[in-house]
Order: structure tokens, then sequence, then C-alpha cells
């Protein structure tokens, strides 16, 4: 059971990988990271690289190409036309490269210009992704049926552009629900980012018995959350006994932004 009593602030404290595919085996790979953050200001240009490496005994075909994203807590994940979005900076982005062929071993730079637009509207955070897709070539000596089957790798580099220290931080708890599973109790969070810039907090939870000794501290995995777009976490509970605890959970985005909720939960034998 849980009862909460709201208490949203930002605390003054002095204080993708997005990566997916169908193949177990990467033969080309990202080298420098699979996010680039960058602070700018309106009508400023910068520069970044991607470094990509082959890592077969072949030739490989690369192709680079760009896309908006968007995601939810619910699991949707949204890959729509590059500039589709309203704080996409992909329209900002001239690449060097949009096919390319790397040599068994070779790590090739694909290079990035971002330029932004000279203007007093833009606030916060912007942001696109640069698409690395590893091409195959078709063997035609392993066609069996008329149908040959290829795996294709992507890697999506998240291009971050915050327009100097701009922008609203704010995050809100849209849901949160003290669960059990498989014998696994676990507190599950859903945020969204309902202000202006990228943060990527940190959830912790701490419990306090009924004479208010600390009964452990617990975190989640950081999960990056843009403006508009919301998370799900679990903060696992372990080895606590039942009982009815206070409880004190916060989003600490690693600054000065510290977002909390106060919590009652009633752990209860499994």
């Amino acid at each position: 059971m849980i009862k909460h009593n709201l208490w949203m602030s930002v605390i003054w404290a002095s204080l993708f990988l997005l990566f997916f595919s169908s193949s177990t085996l990467a033969n080309i790979i990202v080298v420098n990271g699979l996010t680039h953050e960058y602070k700018a200001l309106s009508g400023e240009t910068y520069r970044g690289t991607v470094e990509v490496q082959n890592n077969s005994d072949k030739d490989q075909y690369v192709k680079i190409y760009q896309k908006d994203y968007f995601f939810f807590h619910t699991g949707e994940i949204l890959y729509n036309d590059p500039g589709s979005s309203e704080r996409s900076n992909a329209n900002w982005i001239t690449l060097s490269n949009n096919y390319t062929k790397l040599a068994a071993g070779e790590k090739l730079s694909i290079q990035y210009e971002v330029t932004v637009p000279n203007s007093d509207s833009l606030i916060g955070s912007y942001w696109s992704l640069i698409m690395i897709e590893g091409v195959n070539d078709i063997d035609t000596n392993n066609i069996t049926g008329g149908i040959s089957i290829q795996s294709v790798m992507r890697y999506a580099v998240q291009i971050i552009t915050n327009i100097n220290e701009s922008g609203l931080r704010k995050l809100e708890f849209i849901n949160v629900s003290l669960l059990n599973e498989d014998s696994t109790k676990f507190l599950q969070v859903d945020i969204k980012n309902t202000g202006e810039r990228f943060m990527s907090p940190v959830l912790k939870l701490e419990l306090f018995d009924s004479i208010g000794n600390s009964a452990g501290i617990f975190e989640a995995v950081k999960r990056k959350v843009y403006p508009g777009t919301s998370t799900r976490s679990r903060v696992i509970i372990d080895d606590v006994p039942p009982g009815l605890y206070q409880a004190l959970l916060i989003a600490d985005n690693g600054d000065e932004y510290v977002f909390g909720l106060n919590l009652s939960l009633e752990i209860e034998d499994d």
C-alpha cells in the first residue's frame, strides 16, 4: 500500500547506449560514446565527430542518417523524420558523410557541424539522433529458396544542444507504485520532464522506521529525460523487514536541481 503527500520543489543545494540490433555480433562499432552534449549560444557553430570502427576482417559499408527521438515511460519510442519535433536540432546539423566504406580494421571520424540559429526564441535543450548503420553485402552464394536474411546493426548517437544555461529545469513524479514481482520488491517510478532543459537524474529512496531511524537508502539506474519525455525506473528495495515506513524519494540531477516526494510505504511479507 502506498500513500503520497506530494512535495514538488527545486531544492537549491550546495550539495541509444541507445542501441538496437537484430544481431549479437557488431562489425561496425561507435567508439567515442553515444551521447554528445554541448552548450552553445544562439548563432554559434560548433563541431564534433562520431568515431566509427570496422571490427571485421572484411570491408564494410556504413550508412549515416538522422532521426528525431522521443520516448515515454510506457515504453513507446518514436524515431520520427529529422526536424519534425518541436525541439529537434536535426536541421542544424551537417554531416560530412552519408555513405562510406571502411576497410577491415579501419577507423573513421564522421564529422558533423551544428549551426545554432541566431534567434532569441531558443531556450533550453534541443536534440536529435545521428544513426550509424552497417550495411552488409548480399552473399548470393548462400541464398537458399530465393531468400537471404541479412542482420542489421544500428547505433543511435544522441546530439544534444543546450542553449547556454537557459531553460526551466523541472521534473514531475507522475506515477509511483510499490510492487512485488518474483519475490522482488521495488518502487516503480514514472518521471516526466515538464521543463525546457535536458536532465539525467538519479532516483534515490530513503526509508525511515517508526522512530525515525534510517532503514536504508536505495538507488535506481540513472536515466536521461528530455523536455516532454518520460521514463520508468525501478528502485529495488532489498532486505527491508515488513512494516510501515516513511520515505523520501528524490530525483537528483547531480547539480543544484533536486526534486523530492514524501511517501508512506507499507512493506508486506512475501
